[in-house]
């Protein structure tokens, strides 16, 4: 990844350019305008990865049985605990609990995107066969995010806000979609 700034001027205005090159793709950053979805993009089909994790949601988790799981909404850090009943995900003030680790670790992927709701399948061993690629989906986005701006703990904070923003968006937008398409079977 190489980073290159680019001054021109035309007359009186200055448009400022910053290049970001990661692997065979470049964006160009223009006024401070760093668009969020084109790194997204770039991040998903860049990296030799066929899928993403809006694509691993729509085609393994929504087109089977599903239950509805309420999470806390917001983009916080969260902790799988095994208690004597089970296991838990907590985030800030909310607990979920959850049968076993394979579930409490699904729950606790979304909790960290910011989800304020979530399909969860019904059959524990799907959501163990899709877990370890949601899970590398997300950790390849944020390593992505960290080399693309590496001396800028602020921006790489704000820049995986806002790409996650994106990827809410779409999985919620999946998820409507899902479920208007079994109302209409029924």
């Amino acid at each position: 990844m190489r980073m290159r700034r680019e001054s021109s001027e035309a007359g009186k205005k200055t448009i400022n350019t910053l290049r970001l090159k990661m692997y065979a793709s470049e964006i160009s950053i223009r006024n401070n305008r760093i668009p969020h979805s084109k790194i997204l993009k770039l991040l998903q089909t860049s990296s030799g990865f066929p899928n993403d994790i809006v694509e691993i949601y729509q085609n393994r988790v929504l087109p089977c049985k599903t239950r509805t799981i309420r999470l806390l909404g917001k983009k916080q850090p969260a902790k799988v605990l095994h208690t004597l009943l089970g296991y838990e995900v907590q985030a800030c003030y909310k607990r979920i609990h959850c049968p076993d680790a394979v579930t409490a670790n699904y729950l606790k992927l979304f909790t960290e995107l910011g989800c304020h709701s979530i399909h969860l399948p019904y059959d524990p061993t799907l959501t163990a066969r899709v877990l370890p690629d949601l899970e590398a989906c997300l950790a390849r986005i944020s390593k992505g995010i960290c080399s693309l701006f590496p001396g800028d703990q602020d921006l790489q904070n704000y820049v995986t806000r806002k790409v996650f923003a994106i990827i809410r968006k779409q999985l919620k937008s999946s998820s409507r979609a899902s479920e208007t398409a079994d109302k209409a079977q029924e």
